[in-house]
């Protein structure tokens, strides 16, 4: 049962256009069933947009394979799976349909116009995505198809752009009315018809909600990696159709903005091209910052970036890449991603991921998403007795109190900041330096307090301790050492840890107690 000290701690946080909206949706249910499946008013696509990036696998079988999970075909299995509400709404972005030969992709698009005229995918989340990725694949095939289908797929169109005009989720806030209002410019700068030339009057409220959500660094504010590059991709296309033509100021802000979207990727990525995984990022994303670079005719920039607003950072020790994550909530009226893993790092050796963080696997309520959240899942440390989280996490996606971040500090080889947890006894402050050799790392809790330090490697990185110092071995090979105070009561326990959804892949902690004068941690390529 949710206190309702709890539910103060959390309200007070949004905003009053949020209470309004939330308040309406409660009395009214979710937006499931429009005021009509098939509308006039569209005559095809004027303007093409770049598909957005596929989401989803398809089978030999005829079936796709969505979020890790097996094989499901919904023009067999129907479009109502039994299954949780990521699941459902991934089913009708309809991401795979740019992968589908032509003939298969029309017919899964009127199975869908004709089966679902109702339901969860008419909740203003999917029916943006699904927008998105029919006027991706409709850019490059409306000429093949014929004048029926052009009639039925644009008359469905136009319905869900008129139910998602009325519906954008500002009960929410966020990354879902970001991809709302993108889904409904894009739609008016790409089709022809007196249905889409009204929707081009929201690009300057796209362009408000955009610089609302990105911090001055240019990270978009909800602070997650993997809805940063999806985000910035979506973004993009808008701005691929022009709307200068339509509107040169609002243009003009979505300009500035993707780039400064795109001038803050290396300060979250590794090596390997792909995200730290920071909150709710998941590795091999449908959009990842190596793809999104690329997609763009972009250069990736290695070497240290600074994002300091969102408290993001990324050094070049020598053979370490360190990512490192000073914590905060960012947009506070929308924490619903957020972890509580202020502090963490990440490490690769020579492009090999090291230490390594718990990531996501699912967002249902339970043991593995309460795990995921909390700080005793990351690569930082917890203060109090019984390993209390930074914030105030309940439900799934829900934070009451919130950790403070002060006293950051970064320079070309130091980072350091403090974190006072909510209502935790005491405060932990992290320094990380390089002195040209070797990376060390200095824990202290301020007063001092109960606390533990966690490290996690992968699960298949072997780890040894001899005389003080942890032995590891990499399964690429790479050798490291953790030298450690001596007398130092450690221990070595497996760990879960996620890379994707619904992908778990085991990770190893090694972790110890605090002292009273502070823990220093010292890492040694061996290379």
């Amino acid at each position: 049962m949710t206190l309702p000290g709890t539910w103060l701690r959390t309200i007070v946080h949004l905003t009053p256009r949020q209470v309004l909206y939330q308040s309406l949706r409660r009395l009214r249910g979710p937006a499931r069933r429009p005021a009509g499946v098939t509308r006039e008013g569209l005559h095809g696509v004027a303007h093409a947009l770049p598909p957005p990036s596929p989401e989803g696998t398809l089978l030999a079988t005829g079936g796709l394979r969505l979020l890790g999970l097996p094989g499901y075909d919904p023009c067999v299995d129907g479009w109502e799976p039994d299954a949780d509400p990521l699941y459902c709404y991934t089913l009708h972005y309809h991401g795979w349909l740019s992968l589908l030969p032509l003939t298969r992709a029309r017919a899964q698009v009127e199975h869908w116009i004709e089966h679902h005229r109702e339901g969860i995918g008419w909740e203003p989340y999917p029916t943006a995505m699904r927008v998105l990725h029919w006027l991706g694949w409709l850019g490059h095939n409306e000429s093949h198809l014929d004048a029926t289908a052009r009639r039925v797929i644009l008359g469905s169109l136009a319905a869900q752009l008129a139910h998602l005009r009325v519906h954008v989720e500002h009960h929410l806030g966020g990354n879902h009315v970001w991809t709302d209002l993108a889904a409904l410019c894009s739609a008016g700068l790409s089709l022809a018809g007196d249905a889409a030339a009204p929707l081009t009057h929201l690009l300057p409220a796209f362009a408000e909600q955009v610089e609302a959500q990105l911090d001055p660094d240019g990270v978009h504010r909800e602070r997650t990696p993997t809805y940063h590059c999806l985000l910035a991709e979506q973004l993009a296309g808008v701005v691929a159709l022009n709307p200068s033509r339509v509107n040169a100021p609002a243009s003009a802000r979505l300009e500035a903005a993707l780039e400064r979207m795109l001038a803050a990727l290396p300060a979250f990525t590794h090596p390997d091209g792909d995200v730290a995984l920071w909150n709710d990022s998941q590795l091999n994303a449908p959009v990842t910052p190596q793809r999104l670079a690329a997609r763009l005719g972009r250069p990736l920039p290695g070497g240290p970036a600074d994002a300091p607003h969102a408290g993001l950072f990324r050094r070049q020790f020598g053979p370490w890449t360190l990512l490192w994550n000073a914590g905060g909530v960012g947009l506070a009226h929308q924490p619903g991603h957020i972890h509580a893993d202020g502090l963490a790092f990440e490490l690769s050796l020579l492009g090999e991921r090291i230490i390594v963080d718990a990531g996501v696997g699912t967002y249902n309520p339970g043991f593995a998403r309460d795990y995921a959240r909390s700080t005793r899942a990351h690569n930082t440390v917890t203060v109090g007795e019984g390993d209390p989280d930074q914030h105030e996490l309940w439900a799934s996606h829900r934070v009451g109190g919130r950790a403070r971040t002060t006293d950051l500090s970064h320079g070309p080889d130091l980072l350091e900041a403090r974190i006072h947890g909510y209502r935790a006894p005491a405060a932990h402050h992290r320094r990380l330096r390089w002195d040209g050799e070797r990376l060390t790392c200095d824990d202290s809790v301020e007063p001092h307090a109960p606390a533990t330090a966690r490290l996690y490697v992968p699960e298949t990185c072997a780890m040894l301790l001899r005389d003080n110092v942890w032995h590891g071995r990499s399964a690429g090979g790479k050798r490291f050492r953790i030298i450690t105070p001596s007398g130092t009561p450690w221990s070595c326990c497996p760990a879960h840890g996620w890379v994707a959804m619904n992908h778990s892949v085991p990770r190893r902690c090694i972790a110890a107690p605090v002292p009273p004068g502070g823990l220093r941690l010292e890492l040694i390529a061996d290379t």
